[in-house]
């Protein structure tokens, strides 16, 4: 039997993302809105833990906690509040409280306490076919969240992945969309980041024609795009807080309206939310609501980095490899176990996305089929692999000489357009420092 949470709290936003959260993590979770509806449990009710506010519209939660637990002694209370002290937390602890959170709530921390007060009986029929055909990876992290993708199906509207920039969240979000939608549905992804803060409400919402200058056709946005299908907006915790409220009512109602227009068109789109912020870092500095963080971390999965999982490492990297052979089968490439050894020799800050361009950038320079590992080695490990020791002049260079320059020259060329020629995030996604960077652009003639 799954353990029974009895939900003592007010707010609306915040009973809904609890209460459907607890229950996605196997909990049995009943949701009590006042002091009121709590006092009135009839005392054969099963409860294996209270989680209550304190500051309630009728009542305190200490005052309950007090008159409550004397007919059940032996249940555990843990209390959140966004007022709290520490103070007030060691009093309630010393008063017999199991524990004291502070909002906005670390909902994953809150899991794992009641998880340890009550564990959840896992249920794994079935697993051992999902973790053989998991797309995500061979880690035992990947498998499980391959398997909590299995479980959500389409039976939620919002998901926030988390997880370090490159980390694989775009994969993941795909892999949710492809299990839950047929072939034919739209599968739209935006970076919140990636566009000037005058433009991203028309990209997300639409515009009517004649809704500001320039504005000569109707254009539709984002979310209607999206729609029958998934709308991934990736880096959530960089949206404007301007935008952040109107988004809110978005997810709220259902509904948009373009700008310019007075229409409310109906929404029928799952929303999956990517970021590598902290977001209860950022709403306790005030640059994210707290409301709109509680309405979209009701069902949070979180990417693990590469490092974290380095039986990845060679999986990942032989699929890289079979991509480049299918797109270039008169320049086929394999890897030699000293050049597996090297990829996993290395911390890879940049993650999946820092890996996938060194194994491209590899195939691009080397001049047999195997690949050296030296040019697989990364720049924190030793010079890069253009800083070569001063040498006699040269020769002129030879055809496979200038093929390989014309070939690091359009693989870079093509990365600056990917990036609108923003020369930092270039070089995060191809694995070298700006500085390295720019020499090649040199080198190379570039811009």
């Amino acid at each position: 039997m799954n353990p029974r949470i009895c939900l003592i709290e007010d707010d609306p936003i915040m009973g809904e993302t609890l209460s459907e959260r607890l229950e996605l993590e196997g909990f049995d979770c009943r949701w009590l809105r006042s002091g009121a509806e709590a006092m009135g449990l009839e005392a054969s009710a099963p409860v294996d833990v209270f989680v209550s506010d304190i500051r309630l519209p009728d009542a305190n939660g200490f005052e309950l906690f007090t008159r409550m637990s004397g007919a059940r002694p032996a249940v555990p209370w843990i209390f959140i509040t966004g007022y709290g002290t520490q103070a007030q937390k060691d009093a309630l602890i010393a008063a017999g409280a199991a524990d004291f959170f502070t909002k906005p709530l670390d909902m994953d921390r809150l899991v794992r306490r009641l998880r340890a007060l009550h564990p959840v009986e896992s249920d794994r029929s079935g697993s051992i076919q999902a973790e053989a055909d998991c797309p995500l990876g061979q880690s035992s992290e990947m498998h499980r969240l391959f398997r909590l993708v299995q479980q959500l199906g389409a039976n939620w509207e919002t998901v926030l992945i988390t997880g370090e920039s490159g980390a694989g969240k775009e994969a993941l979000a795909r892999c949710l969309h492809q299990k839950t939608f047929p072939d034919s549905a739209p599968f739209v992804a935006v970076n919140a980041a990636s566009l000037p803060e005058s433009l991203i409400e028309a990209e997300l919402f639409g515009y009517e024609r004649g809704a500001f200058t320039g504005a000569q056709r109707m254009h539709r946005g984002k979310f209607e795009q999206a729609q029958g299908g998934t709308l991934f907006l990736d880096e959530i915790g960089d949206m404007p807080p301007a935008l952040q409220g109107r988004l809110l009512r978005v997810l709220q109602d259902r509904t948009i309206t373009r700008l310019g227009g007075d229409r409310e068109l109906p929404l029928q789109v799952r929303v999956i939310f990517a970021t590598h912020r902290r977001l209860n870092d950022e709403v306790r500095a005030g640059r994210f609501r707290e409301d709109l963080y509680y309405r979209i971390n009701v069902v949070h999965l979180r990417v693990p980095a590469l490092r974290e999982r380095p039986e990845d490492i060679p999986w990942l990297a032989h699929r890289f490899l079979d991509d480049w052979n299918r797109a270039h089968p008169d320049a086929m490439r394999e890897l030699g176990d000293d050049a597996e050894a090297m990829l996993l020799r290395q911390s890879w800050p940049g993650n999946v996305r820092e890996l996938k361009n060194a194994i491209e950038r590899a195939c691009l320079l080397s001049e047999a089929e195997r690949i050296d590992s030296r040019l697989l080695a990364s720049e924190d490990m030793g010079p890069d692999i253009d800083e070569t020791p001063p040498q006699a002049p040269r020769t002129a260079p030879t055809r496979l000489e200038e093929f390989l320059r014309s070939q690091e020259r359009e693989f870079i060329r093509q990365a600056l357009e990917r990036h609108g020629w923003q020369i930092g995030q270039t070089a995060e996604t191809l694995g070298i420092s700006r500085k390295s960077l720019w020499e090649r652009m040199k080198r190379l003639e570039i811009g």
